[in-house]
């Protein structure tokens, strides 16, 4: 509902109290609205990635339920002050660390990074709970176990969260009676595999979607591809026609009339001379038209480049493509459009890129096509032999091509692909 809507619903009658009513509604309506936005418009971006990310927004309602559980009955409880302090120093903690890890997240950080700050959060929901004496603490087991689907490698923050569930059996066993003690922990377990498979099909589905997205960018590249080879194509089949059909009749033609001049020269009549003439004329146009055809025989790569941009609001994609940047067939102009694919794909999945340049020029070398961003590049010493880059190396090196892939400063990388010219024999 926009901001106008919501005004045009509002009933014209109403007093005062239906005026506080809309001024608190319509900031709701904004923060709901910034909330959607930010879980639509990044298609690279994780559920738990960023601190609005529509799952980590249920998160810190539910952080604000548990974390609020204590001062309903304070006085209840017999906790000393450092206690207190203890207790709500490990809340604050779980929150800041929560917070952190969905801003890594959104950064492409590594997996160990991540997992760091998963195992950390299951250390410090127990340390809250036995501190404050208050079970729906264990809320923050299910947060842990939530974000479990966030990564690849998951035997370390497994092993925490299950030490984290062992101290909640334990301070049960101490605070509850019989067999409550059992029910109460066998739910938060229940409520945490719940969580876990929950989140994990939510990440499952954002990957098909990234991945859905991808496809159909690739296929609207292939398509332009195939239809500007088409254009060439025929080109290239009416510069021959031309040629071989109009342009040898024509020269018959000339050569007949100029024959017939020949023979009639003591004639007066200019009708044969003017017909000459007309007919060089019109062989020079036609030969004019067949080589223009053939200077056309190539295949012009920026508009598949462009059908390559991902169009995410947060993400600057530049392209720049030289005017003279052409290839002369559809296989060697597939290969660059497959080395600028992988390129837009790494900078944005692995580098967390918002800054990207893709560049098609040409130089003594041939075509040199180039992808810049500056994202977090790559940490070891030697660039990353992924499939996605050796695959690029051998579709390259079918036309004596090489692709490279270099640090950029002061952030991000560079692949770089170069593809000679095309010489006949």
């Amino acid at each position: 509902m926009s901001l106008n809507s919501a005004r045009a619903e509002m009933p014209k009658d109403l007093g005062r109290g239906c005026r506080k009513a809309y001024w608190f509604v319509i900031p709701q309506l904004g923060i709901l609205s910034v909330v959607w936005s930010f879980g639509t418009t990044l298609d690279r971006q994780t559920p738990g990635a960023g601190l609005l990310g529509s799952l980590n927004v249920a998160a810190y309602v539910a952080w604000l339920a548990a974390a609020s559980s204590p001062f309903a009955h304070a006085g209840a409880l017999a906790i000393s002050h450092p206690q207190w302090e203890a207790g709500f120093a490990a809340l604050i903690l779980f929150l800041v660390v929560l917070g952190a890890r969905a801003l890594l997240e959104e950064r492409s950080a590594s997996d160990a990074t991540l997992g760091a700050t998963v195992v950390l959060q299951a250390v410090l929901a127990p340390i809250s709970l036995w501190m404050l004496h208050d079970h729906l603490l264990a809320v923050l087991l299910v947060l842990v176990a939530a974000q479990l689907a966030a990564l690849h490698n998951r035997s370390s923050a497994i092993v925490a969260l299950t030490l984290a569930n062992c101290a909640l059996f334990v301070w049960l066993a101490e605070s509850e009676k019989g067999p409550k003690a059992i029910q109460v922990g066998l739910a938060y377990v229940a409520f945490q595999l719940f969580a876990f498979f929950v989140t994990q099909a939510a990440y499952a589905a954002s990957e098909s979607r990234r991945e859905l997205l991808r496809a159909n960018r690739e296929l609207q590249a292939a398509r332009t591809l195939v239809a500007e080879g088409a254009r060439a194509h025929e080109r290239l089949r009416l510069s021959r026609e031309l040629h071989d059909i109009a342009g040898h009749k024509l020269t018959a033609l000339k050569l007949q009339l100029s024959l017939e001049v020949r023979t009639q020269a003591a004639a007066a009549s200019t009708t044969l001379p003017r017909c000459l003439t007309l007919a060089d004329e019109l062989l020079t146009d036609i030969r004019t038209v067949v080589s223009a055809f053939r200077q056309e025989d190539t295949i012009d790569l920026r508009a598949a480049l462009l059908s390559l941009n991902p169009g995410i609001a947060s993400v600057s994609v530049k392209f720049n493509v030289e005017p003279d940047a052409v290839v002369a067939d559809i296989a060697r102009a597939e290969a660059l459009v497959r080395c600028a694919q992988e390129g837009l794909t790494n900078a944005l999945r692995h580098g967390g890129a918002s800054e990207i340049l893709v560049t098609l020029s040409r130089n003594e070398q041939g075509l040199v096509l180039s992808v810049e961003d500056n994202g977090v590049g790559y940490q070891s010493a030697e660039p990353p032999l992924g499939n996605g880059l050796r695959g690029l190396r051998e579709r390259l090196e079918e036309f004596q091509g090489v692709v490279s892939l270099n640090r950029r400063a002061p952030s991000g990388c560079i692949l770089r692909a170069i593809l000679p010219e095309l010489r006949p024999g």
